[in-house]
């Protein structure tokens, strides 16, 4: 329901507006005589809209709206005058009034315009104190966050860039404004521009990704993040990305593949067949063993789900091994699993943990038979 206060010294109008303005039901009018009456009114009452005629005798419709910004309240005013009066528009609108109406004419056209015109301004005023409210949040979040909070037209130039900016990269917002992000982009993850384009372009999420951006010594530093597009206020088309550092991680990541190649070297002529899969269940070393079980390259396995492997019977079985021990079964375990290629197998598997990164290591020797019972995870 909207509540508006329609102020006229003309008692016989404001009978009639009232009505008309309540017909649809969706509007509800309180209606005063003078400003005197209307300022008490608004001093213990809040209204959605005011509606006051412009010649008044204790005090003109400008006066009041003065008197009203002059406090601070800022509800949407709608100005009555009378015809041939321009002047008075342009100084009502100049002082902050919303909308004016010429009175005269046929009255229920005038009054259904009215009613249309509180229902207009009063949605956006709503509209604008959202956009505020949820900008206010925004800002309040993005510049207490340690993750990078970064947003882009739709050609890559930067509109913004969080304060956290300058403790991950050592640059100021001032000091990045209206620079391409692509220029802080390292040069082998230039692909990343393709993916940010289609993100503005389609208002869709893009990424996640990993990627490394400049920083101001000159060294680049590894950032994972996502990015999404999105039309502004403006329906300007733009692009927010969030970003969070993860230089430690990667560093820990080159010393679990050196670590993996120094294992794999030991591991490529046992007679058992050695794999082990990373956080999300991809073959990230096999040994020769393996591959001629499985009659496929070394090439042909990184990378790829190990579920690949299975049989279409086997591989829910096998992902809900995985995704077991990668959320807290560590320990070791034995499941027996029959391949794509129709042979079986027998796994020996546990989790390694370094620095928060999961790997799953396991053993697999040939089975001949595979009984159903044999199979229960």
């Amino acid at each position: 329901m909207i509540r508006c206060l329609y102020v006229d010294d003309e008692e016989g109008l404001l009978e009639v507006a009232k009505e008309f303005l309540e017909l649809e039901g969706d509007i509800y009018v309180d209606t005063v005589s003078s400003v005197d009456t209307a300022w008490k009114l608004l001093s213990g009452s809040t209204y959605d809209a005011i509606i006051s005629d412009y010649q008044m005798p204790e005090m003109d419709g400008i006066s009041f709206l003065k008197r009203i910004r002059s406090e601070g309240k800022e509800t949407p005013f709608i100005l009555f005058t009378g015809r041939g009066r321009e002047e008075v528009v342009i100084e009502a609108l100049k002082c902050g009034a919303d909308h004016y109406i010429k009175k005269g004419g046929d009255p229920m056209a005038q009054y259904a315009e009215l009613a249309n015109l509180v229902r207009q301004i009063v949605r956006r005023k709503e509209a604008e104190e959202a956009i505020r409210y949820n900008a206010t949040r925004f800002r309040a979040l993005i510049e207490n966050t340690r993750d990078l909070v970064t947003i882009i037209d739709w050609s890559g130039y930067i509109i913004y860039s969080s304060p956290s900016t300058k403790n991950a990269l050592g640059y100021t917002m001032d000091e990045i404004r209206g620079h391409s992000i692509f220029d802080y982009l390292h040069p082998d993850e230039r692909y990343i521009e393709d993916i940010l384009m289609y993100s503005a372009q389609m208002d869709k999420c893009g990424l996640p990704a990993e990627f490394r951006l400049l920083a101001k010594d000159g060294t680049y530093r590894w950032f994972r993040g996502s990015a999404s597009g999105y039309l502004d206020e403006m329906d300007k088309r733009q692009v927010i990305i969030y970003a969070w550092y993860i230089d430690d991680r990667k560093c820990v990541e080159g010393e679990l593949v050196a670590r993996d190649r120094a294992y794999q070297g030991i591991m490529e002529h046992l007679e058992e067949m050695v794999f082990t899969l990373d956080e999300v269940g991809r073959f990230l070393m096999v040994n020769k063993a393996l591959c001629r079980f499985l009659n496929r390259s070394r090439s042909s396995l990184l990378g790829t789900p190990v579920t690949d492997i299975a049989s279409p019977e086997d591989q829910e079985l096998m992902f809900s091994v995985v995704v077991s021990k990668l959320n807290g079964n560590h320990g070791w375990s034995k499941h027996i699993y029959r391949l794509a290629n129709g042979k079986g197998v027998e796994v020996i598997s546990s989790v390694m943990v370094a620095n928060g990164l999961k790997r799953i290591l396991g053993v697999a020797v040939p089975r001949d038979r595979c009984r159903p019972e044999d199979r229960s995870p």
